[in-house]
């Protein structure tokens, strides 16, 4: 069968930015048709890429009961750019990290690792462009890159830019970060925290090898490591919390972490984290994360309270079969989002600030210099230093909110995975859409799709 007839016989449908082609028949074929010729016609109309030919074939050995319209060629999708990253050289005990382990050992978070002048800490790994993808014409579709990583200032801590690499410039303890790795001095408690010891403040690391009673409070420019159980205390580290058994905070536990978190468990306690939290069960807690929450581990339970994360949650079984009010939150945290509009706001004032300060200076400067007068030279002088003071108030704040958004994903990126049960009586938000679980659900994945949250099986 020639083209033109061909044409006659069926409709090319392109779809999703010429990623998916969609033939459609018009009428029952009265003369046999071959996979020649379904494909002259589809290069006759452009289509060069992502044939199935498998399927034309199909198609063609049954060709008088074709009646539905059949996917024929799809485009090849875009894999995006991975972000850059700090890598840390090894694990608390020397061996390399394994990411995907199913096994975490929390004693291990406790042995802080030390180093010396002149040891490698950490590897810059580089941001990757991604892979262009094709759509069915033949054309490239253009990928995402990822995010090149911005390094902050690290202490006693350099980088060797030739082989991507940052090396201690002073014995102590590292204290990996978001963006920064710190070698720190450490203050160690060894036993329990008591009256004796009283409430600690330090610039580097704490590391208590014993249990935190109600009551104390704790503060780490660095990490914060706790051998035992932390009850109805407060504990705010710059860097990680690492508490090996777990938290009974008593409706009274504040945890702060500006990076990462693990602990055992949370049990009424109220957690702030700017990293990921890694933790085996929540339960009754008002839980805040800016990155991604793993509670797979173990039980891997959530229950009761409010949990907020800004990526994805990981989890094994959430709600109970009581119907325990639990309401999980997922995308940017509303903090994160008011930061965000604060600076915003602020550098708006600052930007307006500066062009009043220029149109000043330069109405003063047009002034022939023998005819001001010393008020007006003084004035001059304050203006251009206010100046001076406003631009770099003016990157700072600029600075401040790029690095807060550096980590923000799109809110329709996030994901809830439930690899056991989630019950009835679980809310679930993305942003301002929310879904109430009417029953009970095995193994599914909720994401927010077409302004709706959906719910997809795992299996």
């Amino acid at each position: 069968m020639d083209i033109e007839r061909l044409s006659k016989c069926v409709k090319l449908k392109l779809e999703q930015s010429y990623m998916k082609a969609t033939l459609v028949p018009l009428h029952a074929f009265e003369e046999s048709v071959s996979v020649e010729d379904f494909l002259d016609f589809l290069e006759n109309n452009g289509i060069v890429h992502g044939i199935l030919e498998e399927t034309i074939g199909k198609i063609v050995e049954d060709i008088g009961h074709w009646i539905e319209p059949v996917i024929i060629a799809m485009g090849s999708e875009p894999i995006s750019g991975d972000d850059g990253y700090i890598k840390p050289i090894s694990t608390n005990d020397g061996t390399p990290i394994d990411k995907d382990s199913d096994f975490v050992d929390l004693r291990s978070f406790t042995q802080i690792p030390s180093v010396k002048k002149g040891d490698r800490i950490a590897d810059i790994i580089h941001h990757t462009e991604g892979v262009p993808g094709m759509n069915v014409k033949g054309e490239p579709v253009p990928t995402k890159p990822g995010k090149p990583i911005k390094l902050k200032k690290c202490k006693n801590a350099i980088i060797d830019h030739p082989s991507d690499g940052l090396y201690a410039t002073a014995d102590g303890q590292i204290s990996y970060q978001k963006r920064a790795v710190h070698v720190l001095p450490i203050y160690e408690v060894k036993g329990d925290l008591d009256l004796k010891t009283g409430n600690l403040s330090f610039i580097g690391n704490i590391h208590i090898h014993g249990d935190v009673p109600s009551g104390y409070t704790i503060s780490a420019e660095g990490d914060i490591r706790i051998n035992g159980i932390v009850e109805a205390s407060t504990l705010k580290a710059g860097g990680s919390v690492f508490i090996r058994n777990g938290i009974a905070g008593q409706g009274k536990a504040v945890i702060e972490a500006g990076s990462d978190l693990h602990t055992g468990y949370i049990n009424q306690g109220t957690v702030k984290v700017g990293g990921d939290l890694h933790v085996r069960l929540i339960n009754y807690s008002d839980i805040v994360v800016d990155g991604s929450i793993f509670c797979q581990k173990g039980k891997g339970i959530i229950f009761g309270g409010h949990i907020s994360a800004g990526k994805d949650i990981f989890v094994n079984q959430t709600g109970t079969n009581l119907m325990t009010k639990t309401y999980l939150y997922l995308g940017t945290p509303g903090h994160i989002l008011d930061q965000c509009n604060h600076l915003s706001r602020q550098i708006s004032i600052e930007e307006d600030n500066l062009k009043k300060l220029k149109t000043l200076q330069e109405t003063l400067e047009s002034k022939y210099e023998p005819n001001r007068d010393e008020k007006e030279m003084l004035l001059l002088l304050k203006v251009k230093n206010t100046y001076g003071q406003t631009e770099c108030l003016l990157d700072g704040l600029k600075k401040e909110l790029d690095e807060l958004t550096e980590d923000l994903v799109p809110d329709n990126d996030q994901v809830l995975v439930v690899n056991g049960v989630i019950y009835p009586g679980v809310e679930v938000t993305f942003g301002k859409y929310k879904r109430v679980m009417p029953h009970e659900y095995k193994a599914i994945e909720l994401k927010l799709a077409s302004s709706e949250v959906v719910i997809q099986s795992l299996r």
